[in-house]
């Protein structure tokens, strides 16, 4: 009797003591669970106030308009309030060379029409007939185009908006010789470029969160770019020139790299047959590389066009640019995206970090790791991407101020001399 007693009392403590130790465990795996769900929030929160600090809160966003100021803000972001009521649709003329231009903004270099308030949060009447003249809300001139000012107009009505667009740095404004910039001074109302301090600012690409972090991209995965990356580096151009240096810095590399750089296109004795109809088609053959030298033709402020955003970011590989300050850069694309050639002494300095990359999987998937809190959008209309050009003037008309503005100085605003450097990297 008294053992069975003995064994009850016994078998009473092991029950408990088991009891205890499965609180125990289950405590733990909240603990753990409730540090997890702390670190990803907190995760969450970094990249959250990044993108607020490096998009938002930038020392230039007072000088932006009141559409830069939202471009800059999240996709899916309040809309400014219309303040420009009107009971008809805005007229928005393209002088001269609208039919030129369908080509990049309608077609989107395809055999099909797009319509440019497709995703627009506001509609507009677009014409390219130079009798519309009177009666347009706005008028934009093509800089890049244009031969003269006396190819303008006469101007009849002062409340009009007269735009001038360029997709250009501030170097290549003019195609068409030599022409001063201060001969278009007290022309225009309102400035149109790439730059996110234009009255219609119509960058190249851009970088948002994907609804600041609330929903992730559940479509990147590092397997993808490892089934993907057969290659190292890679560059395509058909423009030899550049005032940066950018062709014999390439040279360098490709002394460097050897057969690891791939060069598409007639410069430096590149491949011409692999990629044909640039801009018009997509180029595949550029798929399998791990990094693309995104070098510019300029050194200029915020100057960041489809290399990096198309051949780079959308090809799934790591640009390495050489053209907008870093600080730009910063500012502009997804954090610990790319590598800029200004942190690098000399090309072999270049060519060995990213061999070290390849050669170090973990930490060349660190620049990838962007992607599971932003996406970017690419809005030049290369390639058969959207183009966005339009819509923006429909959408300045609609939400900037209608307070009168001119460009008295035009250099005020477009400065080759301050806002590009042509002597440096």
């Amino acid at each position: 009797m008294r053992g069975l007693l003995r064994y009850s009392k016994r078998l009473l403590l092991l029950c408990v003591g088991f009891t205890i130790f499965c609180m125990i465990l289950v405590t733990f795996f909240i603990f753990l669970g409730k540090k997890a769900n702390k670190e990803v929030h907190e995760e969450k929160t970094e990249h959250k106030q990044r993108i607020n600090k490096e998009l938002l809160k930038n020392e230039r966003i007072s000088t932006t308009s009141v559409l830069g100021k939202w471009l800059l803000s999240s996709e899916g972001s309040l809309l400014p309030p219309i303040i420009n009521k009107k009971k008809r649709l805005y007229l928005i003329l393209i002088w001269k060379h609208g039919k030129f231009l369908e080509r990049r903004h309608i077609r989107r270099f395809t055999n099909n029409k797009f319509s440019p308030w497709e995703n627009c949060t506001v509609k507009c009447i677009l014409s390219y007939q130079s009798e519309d003249l009177d009666i347009a809300d706005a008028v934009a001139f093509h800089l890049h185009l244009t031969r003269d000012v006396l190819e303008l107009p006469i101007r009849t009505r002062w409340n009009q908006r007269w735009i001038f667009l360029t997709d250009e740095s501030p170097i290549h404004t003019f195609l068409y010789g030599n022409q001063e910039l201060s001969r278009y001074n007290g022309l225009f109302n309102w400035s149109m470029t790439y730059r996110m301090n234009s009255d219609v600012p119509v960058p190249y690409g851009r970088t948002i969160s994907t609804s600041f972090i609330n929903s992730p991209n559940i479509n990147f995965s590092n397997n993808l770019i490892k089934k993907s990356k057969t290659k190292l580096v890679t560059v395509m151009g058909s423009n030899c020139g550049g005032t940066n240096g950018r062709w014999e810095y390439i040279s360098q590399l490709k002394l460097i790299f050897g057969n690891d750089l791939d060069i598409y296109g007639k410069c430096l004795n590149g491949n011409t047959t692999a990629c044909p109809g640039h801009f018009d088609k997509d180029c595949s053959v550029l798929n399998s590389y791990k990094f693309y030298l995104a070098f510019e033709n300029s050194n200029c402020r915020e100057y960041l066009t489809e290399k990096i955003f198309w051949h780079g970011y959308h090809k799934l590989a790591i640009p390495v640019i050489m053209g907008a300050p870093k600080k730009d850069c910063e500012q502009l694309l997804p954090p610990h995206s790319f590598l800029h050639v200004s942190d690098f002494a000399d090309p072999a300095a270049l060519a060995n970090y990213i061999q070290y990359l390849n050669k170090h999987n973990e930490k060349y998937f660190e620049y990838h790791e962007w992607r599971k809190y932003y996406k970017v959008i690419n809005e030049h209309g290369y390639f058969g991407s959207m183009s966005r050009h339009y819509c923006r003037i429909c959408e300045a008309l609609h939400y900037n101020s209608p307070a009168v503005k001119v460009y008295e100085n035009m250099e005020s605003f477009w400065n080759k001399k301050r806002d590009c450097n042509i002597n440096e990297i």
